[in-house]
């Protein structure tokens, strides 16, 4: 929610690139009680950013999702149909497991989640199906390469490819990040361009 709130504050100063991280890598029944009390730990969020809309507990009607490797690959999946329908299938998943209490981890369920992004059901499902193996090496890449940048949890923000900005925090933050890196890089340019007169003088 804030960092679509981020895009409409700064506009095309902010590109927003989406990477996997798993928290449960591997598949594994979970104890819905146990797994209900642990939704508990969503009250907070959820008084932070009243928008978002977080149901908890979970509600019990469907079973907890088995692991992070499915919904990690649907959304590599969404993004094969053009950067709109990916960032609809991203808010329409996060909404299916937060706010509805979905088993994302069912590929039926991912695939209701792409019909209701406007995304083709029967090709979601084939490129799911298909490029499987392919999607599953792009999320353990992704997923390593967090790991091998400090990242241990979620949500993470690095901007930049360099300042990581850890857990939720307000836009106002995301905002001096971005303002951070843009004055950088405008002080290179101008330092640049120093030079490059400077040495043109010196011919």
């Amino acid at each position: 929610m804030r960092l679509k709130q981020l895009v409409e504050a700064v506009g095309d100063k902010v590109d927003i690139e989406w990477r996997s991280f798993l928290l449960r890598p591997d598949p594994e029944p979970r104890d819905p009680g146990k797994f209900a009390e642990y939704t508990k730990s969503w009250e907070r969020p959820a008084g932070l950013e009243p928008s978002a809309g977080f149901n908890t507990p979970w509600s019990g009607e469907h079973a907890p999702p088995s692991h992070s490797m499915p919904s990690a690959v649907a959304g590599k999946v969404a993004a094969t149909f053009g950067e709109d329908p990916a960032r609809a299938y991203h808010q329409h998943l996060l909404d299916a497991y937060f706010v509805q209490n979905r088993t994302v981890s069912e590929t039926d369920v991912l695939a209701d989640v792409a019909v209701e992004a406007g995304i083709d059901r029967a090709e979601f499902v084939q490129r799911f199906d298909e490029q499987w193996n392919t999607f599953v090496q792009e999320v353990v890449d992704d997923h390593n390469a967090a790991i091998n940048s400090g990242i241990s949890g979620v949500p993470a923000v690095v901007v930049d490819g360099r300042y990581l900005i850890g857990g939720a925090v307000d836009v106002a933050e995301y905002e001096r990040a971005i303002e951070f890196v843009l004055d950088e890089r405008r002080n290179s340019a101008d330092s640049d361009h120093s030079g490059s007169v400077d040495h043109r003088s010196d011919g």
